[in-house]
């Protein structure tokens, strides 16, 4: 791009800017048209020529007398630079046949086009007798200098410039109805008449709406960046154009898109902070401040997305409307329709004056009512959130417990395998316990197993290959530390020594279901001694040897036990000296007793919907009836609801950051809260349907 293209007062400098082809202008000939000048009329007879008029780099512009109408014309032409360029004389009649298509009065007529004896194209317009809106703004700058404008004054003249604007953007949008875009709207290019008139000149950057011309046409301050970037003709493009022009005839000042002109032009357009008037002392109107921000906001979303939706807001705030770029508040708009009605308003003071007693009786009335429902729904969250916590750290505790009882465990299982202390021991495998010949004595019969259990000795299964394998020392001993084990309480570190384990062990209020350890050889080891079916959802859960090796515990997912109960284990990774692993020992413990609290206030309280979502797969359990069951995909649970819907709702609490939150569930309204238990990895969910919570009272038997 040569330097001449970027100066803004050069007439026509926007046709070298353009470099068009003529198959990319929106008016290039199609095929089987004439050659380039054929149609063009020679003009020597009909035209007398006064004077030179114009010029500029490109072209020339002459006065002359139409010898058919006896009226002055322009006549415009190509300088002698360009009269042997088969771009620019190619450029030059495209631009010509654009304008000729083009029907408005703020748009110049062309009368005919022709061409020279030389063979110099010639492009007769009419002659418009005035200024440029360049010239227009600076003779304005030039009256106020020295002179005290008041702020009324200024008010009103912005208001007569802004109708000059006004019919530029309704040129404007004519052309984009015409899905023409002039591509170079600028104040040089704009001419004021005399009486009124203002006229889009210079046609030579104009495209049909989405082009993407090869070269970047136009005047650069007057761009958007979207079309520097993606080259691609939108409307968008003389919206930005005509939103720079809106802040000259608003500020009397020259804008620029970067910061290197601001010493020569005062203002960074994109920066309202150096927004200012010519004259110091006046402050520019922050409604028309906020049309000019949108109409050359840099996003083009962001921007007006019409000529006439600019034209619009500009109307608006002539006539001291709502502009869509800053609404009104409330309190705006009342007064703004007082005082179009100040006739009818001045009438209905007297109604209003007598209504006002009532109407301070009826806003006391309705704020004190607003006022206590929203106490009273305060009041319902902050119960229901602090009943979920409550519920929740209960669950925690028992959690706690179970952990300090595996951790024990863990320890006791180290300090005896590292025992050099030989030992003869006899240890039963699964098959011994599968029939009643081969298992040891003392099989007893419990609800919570499937097959007869044995108290006093466990079950081993070898590991399958050969190898090193690390044993129990003792039976007796690991029974005797299961025992420990099982009465160990969290709050008194008491360990209880001296009762019988088969009371603890199947009593219903136990919450171990058995003792498992499987060493680093894949040795395996689980007491109480009883057959396992090998395949199971219980056999794969604890077996399993894909924990992380870590020293931390490692909780799984709840699952269904063989006899219906829920069920969950937990793991902890054995080291040696020097980190040498040695294998995890575990407790499977019994969901039933461990989320006692939870079934007590279910049973106390059916009112509250709870659920249980572990981490670990998203497994959900259902604390209804006093029983825990679990979640299958595809279960339909009351009230329409299912895992996906349960997940949804905890992740919408999470992802909001929010305790409790107040939703639809199959269009019926509803309280749901949440609160996390860690230890398990797990989140409580609870939900109340919003009319039984308006006259609950929530109990907390614990």
């Amino acid at each position: 791009m040569e330097k001449e293209t970027l100066k803004t007062n050069e007439l026509d400098a926007t046709m070298v800017i353009s470099e068009a082809m003529p198959s990319e202008h929106p008016s290039a000939r199609g095929d089987g048209e004439p050659e380039l000048f054929d149609d063009c009329p020679r003009f020597a007879r009909r035209f007398q020529f006064i004077c030179k008029f114009a010029a500029g780099g490109v072209g020339v512009v002459y006065k002359a007398r139409d010898m058919v109408f006896n009226r002055i014309v322009a006549v415009k032409t190509l300088n002698d630079r360009f009269k042997e360029d088969a771009e620019a004389n190619s450029a030059f009649l495209n631009e010509s046949r654009l304008n000729a298509t083009l029907d408005h009065p703020s748009i110049v007529p062309v009368y005919a086009l022709g061409h020279t004896e030389d063979g110099r194209l010639q492009c007769v317009m009419k002659l418009i007798n005035g200024t440029s809106l360049d010239r227009f703004i600076d003779e304005i700058r030039e009256r106020y200098d020295n002179r005290k404008i008041s702020p009324l004054q200024e008010h009103h003249a912005l208001i007569s410039r802004l109708e000059y604007f006004l019919k530029i953007c309704e040129a404007v949008d004519y052309c984009h109805s015409m899905k023409i875009v002039h591509g170079d709207i600028k104040p040089a290019n704009i001419q004021m008449g005399k009486f009124g008139e203002v006229y889009l000149m210079d046609w030579g950057c104009a495209h049909r709406i989405g082009t993407k011309p090869e070269r970047i046409s136009g005047t650069p301050n007057y761009l958007p960046p979207e079309f520097l970037t993606e080259k691609t003709v939108t409307p968008l493009i003389d919206v930005f154009a005509l939103g720079m022009i809106l802040f000259e005839m608003t500020t009397l000042l020259r804008a620029s898109q970067s910061e290197e002109d601001r010493t020569t032009r005062g203002c960074l357009i994109y920066d309202p902070g150096t927004y200012s008037h010519y004259l110091p002392s006046l402050k520019i109107n922050e409604r028309i401040l906020a049309v000019i921000l949108k109409a050359v906001n840099p996003d083009p979303e962001q921007r007006y997305q019409s000529v006439s939706a600019l034209a619009a807001d500009v109307r608006h705030f002539i006539y001291d409307e709502e502009i869509s770029a800053a609404p009104d508040h409330l309190l705006r708009r009342i007064f703004r329709i007082l005082y179009r009605n100040r006739v009818k308003t001045a009438f209905a003071v007297g109604l209003v004056f007598l209504l006002f007693c009532l109407g301070l009786f009826y806003q006391s009335y309705s704020a004190s009512r607003a006022e206590r429902f929203h106490a009273e729904e305060a009041a319902r969250r902050v119960t229901m959130t602090a009943y979920t916590d409550l519920l929740a750290n209960a669950v925690e505790r028992r959690f706690l417990l179970a952990q300090a009882q595996l951790l024990l465990f863990a320890d006791n299982l180290i300090e005896d395998t590292l025992e050099n202390v030989p030992r003869t021991t006899r240890f039963y495998n699964p098959e011994d316990y599968r029939n009643a010949e081969t298992s040891p004595p003392g099989m007893v019969r419990s609800e919570f197993y499937p097959n007869p259990v044995n108290l006093r000795y466990m079950v081993r299964t070898p590991a399958r290959q050969e190898g090193k394998e690390l044993k129990l020392n003792d039976p007796k001993a690991f029974v005797y530390l299961c025992n420990k084990i099982l009465y160990y309480d969290l709050s008194s570190h008491d360990v209880q020594e001296n009762r019988e384990i088969q009371q603890k062990l199947l009593s219903p209020e136990n919450v171990i279901q058995r003792f498992f350890v499987r060493w680093a050889d894949g040795t395996r080891y689980a007491y109480p001694g009883t057959y396992d079916p090998p395949g199971t959802e219980v056999a794969e859960t604890l077996w399993e040897n894909d924990i992380a090796v870590g020293r931390k515990i490692f909780w799984s997912a709840p699952y269904s036990g063989q006899v219906g109960q829920c069920r969950i284990a937990g793991k902890y990774p054995m080291f040696a000296a020097r980190d040498r692993y040695l294998g995890y020992a575990g407790l499977e413990l019994r969901l039933e007793t461990l989320l006692r609290p939870l079934l007590r206030a279910n049973l106390a309280d059916p009112v509250h919907e709870l659920y249980l979502v572990s981490r670990r797969q998203g497994s959900i359990l259902q604390i209804s009836n006093g029983n825990v069951a679990l979640v299958r995909e595809g279960t339909v649970l009351p009230h329409g609801l299912s895992a996906d819907r349960i997940r949804s709702l905890l992740a919408e609490l999470k992802q909001s950051r929010r305790k409790l939150m107040i939703t639809e569930v199959n269009g019926v309204p509803y309280y749901v809260s949440f609160a996390a238990i860690p230890t398990m990895e797990g989140d409580l969910l609870q939900m109340i349907s919003a009319e039984k919570m308006k006259n609950h009272v929530h109990s907390l038997p614990l």
